[in-house]
């Protein structure tokens, strides 16, 4: 129960309904009638839930390693220039301008430049 309370810091309206469901449990469990297993499961089976909630917002996603990337730029005139760009495991020189972009050369993408 308290993990659930703790996933709803930022939700006033959802932390009411949870208090509300965390004090009428006991109460429950304490009625005559045989509620109080019931009670018991459901506080359970809510304190579950709760958990998982937590747990998945604390995972990121893992990131994806984009399909293509700017490596440089240099800028040739005031509208053109060359760029090298990574893309799918190859580098390519291109160059850009009013007129558009075209390829000057094409190359497999360099090997971990860190190592010596």
């Amino acid at each position: 129960m308290i993990a659930a309370l703790a996933s709803v810091r930022a939700a006033p309206r959802r932390a009411l309904i949870v208090a509300a469901v965390a004090l009428a449990l006991p109460a429950l469990a304490l009625a005559p009638g045989g509620l109080g297993p019931v009670a018991a499961r459901a506080g359970l089976v809510a304190a579950a839930l709760g958990a998982a909630a937590l747990v998945a917002r604390r995972r990121p996603a893992p990131a994806a390693k984009p399909a293509i990337a700017i490596i440089s730029r240099a800028p040739l005139a005031r509208d053109a220039g060359v760029a090298i760009v990574e893309a799918d495991g190859r580098r390519l020189l291109v160059g850009y301008g009013s007129g558009g972009v075209q390829l000057l050369s094409d190359a497999p993408a360099a090997a971990d430049r860190s190592a010596p």
